[in-house]
């Protein structure tokens, strides 16, 4: 009875600890709360289930051995929603009650009173484990495509283990039919499941809080490269791929080019309709040049309403091309700001990376040079840089 006791402490504490990650998860970093829920119901659940298995509460034992087995089905389909809220799939709601009510109502309504504990125990676990491998299905590709692939067969691996348990629980209660008598039948189906459910604790914990820590990671890194107001990448975001290109140049010789936009009288919007309107002007203007830039172009807030423009393998017509193709498009776009529709025009500096020995602080000054001639000679323009040649 005290291993009872130690092994129950420690996967409700296990559990406790799960459950306030999900609670923190939900309500102050941000995540779904609807997944933590559906989590924190899982783990409850599951807890009580190990909680029928190892302490007697004054029910016969065959009731609670079915009770276990039904919430065990019960977190499973939990398990699945809250999978399903955190990535943002399409509940079948009807689907999944009719899954957890009908091994249930076949639990107490027929097996229970036929005797028959163990067809119970055996269909509820298999159930449980194909729900599992449905989550393992359903989740693959939206894992590998948030993360990586890496991520995606980890979660697979770790809920198929978790479904192994479910499998393992009902062999282990076939099994107990045939042993000797003088090993009695409920006591090796309640020691197996205690033991399988330890482990199926353990690995959907590490399945959730690998899922939840991975998301919190990668929220934390876009943040830390992108832009608050804007969505673009941020300047030391950009800044990065400007040294990886100048690496590129220098390496292997591949050219690249550089614009500096900048929003043409940007101090009266905000000085005559506020720093709303300004807001919503950077963000227009920020959506305009990131749906028609290419799509192996880099696109950043650089500072205020200026912008940077990255192109790589772009030599200095192509370069010319694709700032007017900017410019025009941001003239053509009128930006609507409460009852009224704000134009707005930008003007480029544009220089293009051909000498692998001039400094990147270089190219930028040439790029800004640039800009400056196009605000002189009356905005709403493209000026480049002449070419520097390669010595």
């Amino acid at each position: 009875m005290q291993l009872r006791h130690l092994l129950l402490a420690y996967v409700m504490l296990t559990y406790a600890f799960t459950t306030s990650m999900w609670f923190i998860a939900g309500t102050w970093m941000g995540l779904s709360r609807k997944a933590a829920s559906d989590w924190l119901r899982a783990n409850l659940m599951a807890g009580l289930a190990l909680v029928l298995l190892l302490m007697d509460i004054g029910l016969p034992r065959p009731v609670c051995l079915l009770l276990s087995s039904s919430l065990l089905i019960l977190s499973s389909v939990s398990l699945r929603r809250g999978l399903q809220s955190f990535f943002r799939q399409p509940h079948a709601v009807v689907r999944q009650v009719l899954v957890a009510a009908i091994p249930t109502a076949l639990n107490f309504l027929v097996w229970l009173p036929m005797g028959l504990i163990t067809t119970g125990i055996v269909s509820s676990c298999l159930v449980a484990a194909a729900i599992l491998v449905k989550v393992a299905c359903d989740t693959h590709t939206v894992l590998a495509r948030e993360f990586r692939p890496g991520t995606a067969l980890a979660a697979d691996v770790m809920l198929g283990i978790t479904a192994f348990f479910f499998v393992a629980i009902a062999i282990g209660a076939l099994i107990s039919r045939f042993l000797p008598t003088w090993m009695p039948e409920t006591d090796t189906v309640q020691t197996v499941l205690a033991i399988s459910a330890s482990g199926l604790s353990i690995s959907v914990c590490f399945v959730l809080g690998y899922i939840v820590v991975m998301r919190l990671v990668y929220r934390l890194q876009h943040l830390s490269q992108h832009d608050s107001l804007t969505g673009l990448l941020n300047r030391r975001a950009i800044e990065n791929s400007l040294d990886k290109e100048a690496q590129r140049l220098q390496r292997f010789g591949e050219i690249y080019s550089v614009m500096l936009v900048d929003i043409d009288h940007f101090k009266r919007i905000n000085d005559h309709l506020g720093h709303a309107a300004g807001d919503e002007v950077l963000r227009a203007v920020a959506t305009i040049l990131k749906d028609h830039a290419r799509e192996v172009d880099r696109v950043a807030r650089y500072g205020g309403e200026e912008f940077c423009v990255l192109l790589p393998h772009t030599d200095h017509e192509g370069a010319l091309q694709a700032a007017e193709r900017l410019r025009s498009a941001v003239h053509r776009t009128d930006i609507p700001w409460q009852d009224e529709q704000i134009c707005v025009t930008i003007s480029t500096g544009l220089a293009t990376a051909q000498d692998p020995d001039e400094p990147l602080h270089a190219l930028l000054k040439r790029a800004d040079d640039a800009l400056y001639c196009a605000k002189t000679e009356g905005r709403n323009r493209v000026v480049a840089s002449p070419a520097r040649q390669v010595a």
